[in-house]
């Protein structure tokens, strides 16, 4: 009996040594898969505990009165709270809205940030006026000049206003050798432009919602005068610059 155990081979297999460094590296590889997969399943249940919302957060510098657009906004992420209950969550939502502040790239848009109607520029003021035309398309915040269909020394006759520009003629003489002054009167302006770069701030609307021929207008303070002391029958015409 003894000398058949002694005979019989062994059921053990002899692994080398570089077997066994195989399987003690496999060993330690495992262990770190499994203890990495235990951390973000962890940190997964954490996360999940952790309210999160839409927010939008400038892709550039934005600059006060600038009108904004969807490009200029992109959507993230960031936890819960109340302070950003009211915020714009998409970007068609500050769509031709106003900046009331700076806003440097990675600013996140808050409702106090943002306003439907421009502000008025520094050094100006805003008066109503009746417009008797305004181009298709403008909107609040736009740079508009404002005209008027009479010459300007009729209602600035101290004034030498640099927005009339009689034409002049290519050649100081006629054909037959005589000057223009001479055979013909020369034709005063029939317009005047009684203010340039004036920002719209908002159409007037009706009771019924529908927008009035007038609106509230940002202006150089002379400028708002000159509208002011003008005859209510006199039609001035708004253009975009």
């Amino acid at each position: 009996m003894r000398q058949h155990e002694s005979s019989s081979p062994s059921h053990r297999p002899h692994l080398g040594l570089a077997q066994r460094r195989r399987i003690a590296i496999m060993r330690r590889v495992a262990r770190t898969l499994l203890i990495a997969i235990a951390v973000f399943s962890i940190l997964q249940c954490v996360t999940a505990t952790i309210a999160t919302q839409p927010m939008l957060s400038t892709t550039g510098d934005i600059t006060r009165g600038q009108r904004l657009t969807a490009n200029d906004v992109t959507v993230i992420t960031v936890p819960a709270h109340t302070s950003f209950a009211n915020a714009p969550t998409e970007p068609k939502h500050i769509e031709s809205r106003i900046a009331l502040v700076d806003m440097p790239a990675g600013t996140l848009v808050l409702p106090s940030h943002i306003r439907g109607t421009p502000v008025a520029p520094e050094g100006t003021t805003v008066i109503e006026t009746r417009l008797a035309s305004k181009p298709e398309g403008v909107d609040a915040g736009d740079e508009i000049d404002l005209i008027i269909g009479q010459a300007c020394a009729s209602i600035m006759p101290d004034t030498s206003d640099a927005s009339e520009t009689p034409e002049t003629p290519e050649s100081s003489e006629t054909p037959d050798g005589q000057h223009p002054q001479d055979t013909a009167p020369t034709t005063p302006s029939r317009q005047c432009t009684i203010a340039t770069q004036a920002t719209l701030i908002a159409f007037s609307q009706r009771a019924d919602g529908t927008t009035a021929d007038s609106a509230s207008i940002a202006m150089r303070p002379e400028e708002a005068l000159t509208i002011m002391s003008l005859p209510d029958s006199l039609p001035v015409i708004a253009t975009r610059r």
